[in-house]
């Protein structure tokens, strides 16, 4: 299905413009009374009075019906809205997943079970549990099990190999647990302008040939945390995924592997697809400037440098958070002549094209004031 580019207008159900119905209320009133209404006058006063109780209800009413149009609504009416789009729903809340390693004390002559439920946690507070029974076989001393965060949410997420290591429910020959992955997956609630484009998204499925869009909506169902999915087929039969999550974040192996579940051949995609979900490239690039400000604004220039932190935050989230973005330093111009700044020397980055699959990565900042200069 091509994209969809049209450019949707503002619409309004009911005239707000308080300006509008005062100035129609006092020149109906004046040409009934047949009496001028001046400023003062208490019945102009009063006129003024109704007619901000009349807006406050226009506007509730323009918003009320603004929910039945899926682009303004929010929260539970875009949720109603969804059954329009072959029956979206918003994702939750989802737990972060971690891969579980514990060990035994000794080799025992019979498989050693790690219930399911079992308890790990990170400091009391964050904790993780198995997901079902493991079984560590006769002879061996540890086994794996996957495991998933008491809360949902994005607090579990980030314990790297190793830092969930305090067990909770001791079991007979228990000598250490670890984690021997990154935990990944937690989310929070997909806000309202994720689910929106993801609605939209969802009529990409409707086909059962395995289309790019159907790949990209179903791999971002997944997690609410992805906000970039680039699909295509290197080869017959191959489908290449690559995710990113928000804030430019790569995926580790628990989202890539929540990911491929989602684009299951037993429900989401065609049988004799191969299937290979993974982070994007990395192309780094590093930011080496020397920036000048304008003498009439010598004293603001603390305030100026303050806004220039923000705007090469900015400039890095735009440059780092969707794949097949180009390195281009004319946008870093654009971030910090909005921030104030009057002259910008760059020696990197330079311009370097990035292919679909692949993302910039800031490697280096060297950032210079290099003060006042003349208009």
């Amino acid at each position: 299905m091509p994209k969809d580019n049209r450019k949707f207008p503002d619409i309004s159900f009911v005239d707000t413009n308080a300006e509008n119905l005062t100035n129609k209320l006092i020149q109906s009133y004046e040409k009934i009374t047949n009496r001028k209404l001046y400023p003062a006058d208490p019945t102009r006063l009063f006129i003024l009075w109704m007619a901000d109780i009349i807006i406050q209800e226009r506007v509730i009413t323009d918003e009320s019906a603004k929910q039945n149009v899926p682009r303004y609504a929010e929260n539970e009416y875009l949720d109603s809205l969804a059954e329009i789009f072959k029956d979206a729903e918003r994702l939750q809340a989802k737990a972060a997943n971690t891969t579980l390693r514990f060990y035994i004390s000794a080799a025992l002559p019979s498989a050693q079970i790690v219930p399911k439920g079992t308890r790990v946690t990170v400091d009391g507070e964050i904790t993780f549990e198995t997901v079902r029974n493991l079984h560590i076989p006769p002879g061996e001393r540890f086994g794996d099990v996957s495991a998933v965060c008491t809360a949902t949410g994005t607090a579990g997420n980030g314990f790297l190999p190793r830092q969930i290591t305090q067990i909770v429910d001791v079991f007979p020959f228990f000598q250490g647990v670890e984690n021997i992955t990154t935990s990944e997956g937690g989310a929070d609630r997909e806000t309202n302008a994720a689910f929106y484009m993801r609605m939209r998204e969802n009529m990409e499925t409707w086909s059962t040939a395995g289309p790019e869009g159907a790949y990209v909506y179903h791999a971002k169902t997944a997690s609410a945390k992805i906000t970039d999915v680039v699909a295509c087929s290197p080869e017959p039969g191959i489908v290449d995924i690559r995710v990113m999550l928000e804030n430019g974040e790569l995926p580790d192996v628990e989202m890539i592997q929540l990911v491929y579940e989602s684009l299951s051949a037993d429900k989401t995609r065609p049988l004799t697809d191969f299937v290979v979900v993974s982070a994007p490239e990395t192309v780094s690039f590093d930011i080496d400037i020397t920036y000048y400000i304008q003498k009439n604004n010598e004293y603001s220039a603390e305030l100026i440098q303050s806004e220039i932190e923000k705007a090469l935050g900015g400039y890095i989230k735009w440059q780092t958070e969707k794949m097949g973005r180009d390195i281009n330093p004319d946008e870093l111009v654009y971030f910090l002549k909005k921030a104030g700044v009057k002259r910008i020397e760059i020696r990197q980055p330079e311009y370097t094209a990035i292919a679909g699959n692949a993302v910039a990565v800031v490697d280096g900042k060297n950032i210079i004031y290099g003060g006042i200069e003349n208009e």
